[in-house]
């Protein structure tokens, strides 16, 4: 999973009139990078898309997805215990901080140095990649001569995933719930993980009509590594009214990851009437 978020790293004093700023994002590719213990060592690129230089900073930090109380998707940053298969500590990037010219692009390595006595299994760090730009963005000058300026920062975040040994993964649906609002299915969805490894897998939506045919059809990618609480909002405004079954399958298979780094599991599925109209 990658996140981006944006927040103003500094402005300067002044009541000045406002006006837009456009940020031009530095991609991070790839956004899930995988090592082991055969291969240790990983590359990520930090291209930089806009026109002007971009100070770069790269962290390692403990983290994963999980679920708000609003059904929403965010990443959990906890202090790390023994508990958690945390592998930010032994992860190492070389730069951890450069300079990036507009359309170039930085190699980043990843290298791990685990413990000897690691016990085989799966662990896990966030890679938080933060820019901005070298040169802060004047925004107007009053007529005092006062000039105000703001820098913001890009954080972007993905995964660093460590695989030592046998790692093995599934899911399994604990609660699905689907509810009709207005032009849109509501479904509530409580995924459960099983095994020792994350399950990076998709889900389905389909949406069958009496007759058992397809009529509207969703898919998103999910990582579950703890269990989640996820809300779906799903438009059905093209629909007439009447009774429709919506069915859920979870899969692994996913076109944005490479097929030799998921790990196979058994699909699910799952299907529950609704009323629309």
């Amino acid at each position: 999973m990658m996140i981006r978020m944006r927040r103003p790293a500094a402005l300067a004093a002044g009541a000045l009139a406002s006006s837009p700023v456009l940020l031009d994002a530095v991609l991070v590719a790839p956004h899930a990078l995988f090592i082991s213990q055969r291969a240790p060592t990983g590359e990520v690129f930090l291209v930089n898309q806009g026109d002007a230089p971009e100070e770069v900073r790269v962290e390692l930090r403990f983290g994963y997805p999980t679920t708000d109380s609003t059904g929403g998707m965010t990443i959990a940053f906890p202090e790390v215990t023994p508990e958690h298969p945390s592998a930010a500590a032994w992860l190492r990037a070389f730069p951890r901080r450069v300079r990036v010219e507009p359309g170039q692009r930085q190699l980043v390595r990843i290298l791990a140095r685990p413990p000897a006595d690691l016990p085989d299994g799966e662990y896990w760090s966030r890679l938080v990649v933060t820019s901005r730009a070298a040169q802060p963005s004047a925004l107007a000058t009053s007529d005092s001569g006062v000039q105000a300026g703001i820098t913001l920062e890009l954080r972007t975040i993905t995964s660093v995933t460590f695989r030592k040994g046998a790692v093995t993964t599934g899911v399994r649906l604990d609660d699905f719930r689907v509810s009709a609002e207005n032009d849109s299915l509501v479904a509530w969805v409580a995924f459960g993980r099983e095994g020792n490894a994350a399950y990076l897998g998709q889900v389905i939506f389909e949406v069958l009509d009496a007759n058992e045919r397809v009529a509207l059809e969703w898919r998103t990618p999910i990582a579950v590594y703890y269990d989640l609480n996820r809300r779906f909002v799903l438009p059905v405004d093209s629909l007439p009214a009447g009774t429709y079954r919506v069915r859920l399958r979870l899969t692994t298979e996913r076109d944005d990851i490479p097929m030799n780094n998921v790990l196979p599991a058994a699909p699910v599925e799952r299907s529950v009437g609704v009323e629309i109209g």
